[in-house]
């Protein structure tokens, strides 16, 4: 073999091992997870203040959290699902009310981060979303900006099923 070959040969290998490997999620969300509504705290004056109850559904495979949201307030029952990329690629989710709202997911460490925005009322949406070590809670912390009033901040705490 020419030495021009095998520089190029060894140069190829020292690319290829280089190169990032693909990188796995830090912690996986999938699981069916009920609200735990000691361990939460609501926005004062929310609608989830007053005995909501919630269970999340969540299918979480690759760069892919799709979540079946599943709430009861009062006696109204409502579904709605939702699909965020954990690469930051831009969605759009239905809300409980019927709008649409944009989101962008990321990780921060072992925390996924989602900012959302939607196009009524100048909203924007921060959730954080963690699992305990043993990967028995999630939480999920939010904070909710409206034009320019306050921040609302809330968290739900869920148990797996």
């Amino acid at each position: 073999m020419s030495l021009s070959r095998a520089m190029a040969a060894l140069l190829g290998m020292l690319l290829c091992t280089a190169l990032p490997a693909r990188a796995e999620a830090p912690v996986n969300f999938s699981g069916t997870w009920e609200l735990d509504r000691g361990r939460s705290t609501f926005p004062a004056g929310s609608p989830s203040a007053v005995g909501a109850e919630m269970t999340l559904v969540i299918h979480h495979q690759g760069e892919a959290v799709r979540i079946e949201r599943r709430a009861k307030v009062l006696a109204m029952h409502r579904t709605i699902m939702e699909t965020y990329y954990t690469d930051g690629r831009e969605t759009s989710n239905p809300t409980m009310r019927g709008d649409s709202i944009t989101s962008r997911s990321q990780w921060d460490g072992t925390a996924l981060v989602t900012k959302r925005s939607g196009q009524s009322r100048q909203m924007e949406t921060t959730d954080v979303m963690r699992l305990s070590d043993d990967g028995a809670v999630l939480t999920i912390d939010s904070t909710i900006r409206r034009g320019q009033e306050a921040p609302l901040s809330s968290r739900l705490v869920f148990v797996k099923k």
